[in-house]
């Protein structure tokens, strides 16, 4: 079936992201058209406006696309929520030696590249300059989540 998706910006970037998962994506004006089965695919794609598929249009995930990277540490659900969070605003994460094997799982639904280190302590090789959250030596990228809104946001993402 078609496909027309609409971005929230930087169209090129999310017609790359969109070939990734599903291999054929044409630019067409101000919206993306893909070839798929199913729409489900959409759902978990930070940067769709909305997409139209068989006459229904279905409101997206918005958010930005995947752009830039940062490191973070995940070892509550608080960080969990912010990785989360990080990702609809286009963050592609590294996330430093962390046990939450399922919260992993899951975020990798919606931002597929998410990279996992063995170590507590950032790479310079990989010459990401930002944190989610406190590390040494990086600029901080402020994401702010009252508790509140963390049972929210982790019910939502898990499901």
């Amino acid at each position: 079936m078609e496909i027309k998706v609409k971005p929230t910006e930087k169209i090129q970037l999310l017609k790359q992201q969109l070939e990734k998962r599903k291999g054929n994506a044409e630019i067409q004006g101000e919206q993306i058209i893909v070839e798929a089965e199913n729409t489900e695919f959409l759902e978990k794609i930070p940067g769709i406006e909305e997409y139209t598929a068989q006459g229904e249009t279905t409101e997206g995930l918005k958010g930005r696309p995947l752009q830039e990277q940062a490191y973070i540490r995940i070892e509550d659900k608080k960080d969990a929520v912010k990785a989360f969070l990080a990702t609809m605003d286009g963050y592609r994460l590294v996330v430093l030696n962390s046990e939450r094997e399922w919260d992993l799982r899951k975020l990798r639904e919606y931002n597929p590249g998410i990279k996992q280190l063995k170590t507590d302590e950032p790479k310079e090789v990989l010459g990401i300059e930002q944190a989610v959250g406190d590390v040494e030596g990086l600029e901080e990228v402020e994401i702010e989540v009252s508790d509140e809104e963390v049972e929210l946001v982790y019910r939502e993402m898990l499901a």
